[in-house]
């Protein structure tokens, strides 16, 4: 559904750089409900020639409106309203390595494949991929004073540009963002525990009675656009997921 388009003026006089007033506006009008959630709100060309102002403040303005988390871009559909009230995100997002690192634990990786490969329709639905796509397939063990703890499974679109010849002994996280220029900027987590597999029970040196945690997530850049999706197997003995939530 496409909502219809009604724009208040901007303020004649105002402290706030363009592109804010445009998307204080638009705010104000999800938040109301007059583009609810599930509608396509004006084209950029539409909101440019309503306000006034160029396409580049109409751009920042939804760009701030989708890290907020009101909207998202759909290709070859327009930009969704997705909530009418702001996404807290409480918890600081970092990968196993970083958090681990933080904490004044030392790690080691061992990377047992990486290989490009079609994504299976589950990685490509949550990657957002077309079919045949390729994804950079990574399954890496981190130990800790030399036992395993952690097997970490992760799938990257081969857009994104890294190689199977690349070094991932380091946070995969930082590898992305410092020789792609991109910004991971929130991921979404599922959390779990069960039992591992014979293989996982195996590379991380428990029994197949040992529970595991089992956290799957899918990292996400601006826009909404989805740039890892990772499964990790930890050892339960070994780590503790911690997070922080707001009210």
């Amino acid at each position: 559904m496409v909502a219809t388009l009604k724009m208040p003026l901007l303020p004649v006089q105002s402290q706030l750089p363009l592109y804010q007033q445009v998307e204080s506006v638009l705010r104000k009008q999800i938040q109301s409900g007059h583009y609810a959630v599930g509608t396509i709100i004006p084209t950029e060309h539409e909101l440019t020639r309503a306000f006034g102002v160029s396409r580049a403040t109409v751009r920042n303005a939804i760009r701030s409106l989708t890290q907020d988390g009101f909207v998202k871009s759909k290709p070859g559909v327009g930009t969704l309203v997705i909530r009418s009230q702001k996404q807290v995100r409480a918890a600081t997002l970092r990968g196993l390595t970083e958090d681990l690192r933080l904490r004044g634990v030392a790690t080691r990786a061992r990377t047992l494949k990486a290989e490009f490969e079609v994504a299976t329709p589950a990685v490509r639905a949550k990657l957002e991929l077309y079919k045949d796509e390729r994804v950079l397939h990574l399954l890496r063990l981190r130990e800790i004073a030399g036992s395993p703890f952690a097997l970490i499974r992760s799938f990257v679109p081969e857009s994104v540009g890294l190689t199977p010849d690349d070094d991932f002994s380091g946070p995969l996280y930082e590898t992305i963002e410092r020789s792609h220029r991109l910004h991971i900027i929130y991921g979404e987590d599922a959390i779990g525990v069960r039992a591992p597999t014979e293989r996982e029970a195996e590379l991380l040196q428990i029994e197949r009675t040992t529970p595991i945690l089992a956290i799957r997530r899918t990292a996400f850049v601006e826009y909404d656009r989805p740039i890892e999706y990772v499964e990790c197997s930890i050892r339960s003995d070994l780590y503790e997921y911690n997070v922080t939530l707001s009210r």
